[in-house]
C-alpha cells in the first residue's frame, strides 16, 4: 500500500513546481513567453502600419479630383503654383489641412 500523496512516482507530482510555486525555471518560461508575445505584437503593429500607409497612398493616387488636377496640369491649363496649392488642398493628410 502507498503512503503519502498518492502519486505513482513520488516527488514528481508537481513537475517543475516546488510546493505549488513556480521556481526559477517557471520565471524563465514566463519571460520567454512574454518576449515571444511582445515580438508578435510588435510585428503585427509594424505590418499594420505598412499596410495602412500603402492603402492611403493608393487612395491618394486614385482620387478622382487629384487625377483631374494632374491631367489639367499636364495639359498646361494650370500653372505649377496653382497645381501645388490645389494638391495641398485636396490632400487627405489631416496635418496638411488648414485650420
Amino acid at each position: 500500500m502507498m503512503h503519502g500523496s498518492g502519486h505513482i512516482i513520488r516527488g514528481f507530482g508537481h513537475g517543475f513546481m516546488a510546493n505549488g510555486q513556480y521556481g526559477s525555471i517557471g520565471l524563465i518560461f514566463f519571460a520567454c513567453h512574454l518576449i515571444f508575445l511582445l515580438g508578435i505584437i510588435v510585428l503585427a503593429v509594424v505590418l499594420i502600419r505598412r499596410h495602412s500607409s500603402k492603402v492611403r497612398l493608393m487612395q491618394k493616387q486614385n482620387d478622382p479630383a487629384l487625377l483631374i488636377l494632374r491631367e489639367r496640369y499636364a495639359l498646361g491649363e494650370i500653372e505649377t503654383e496653382e497645381f501645388n496649392q490645389r494638391n495641398l488642398d485636396l490632400s487627405p493628410n489631416p496635418s496638411a489641412v488648414k485650420s
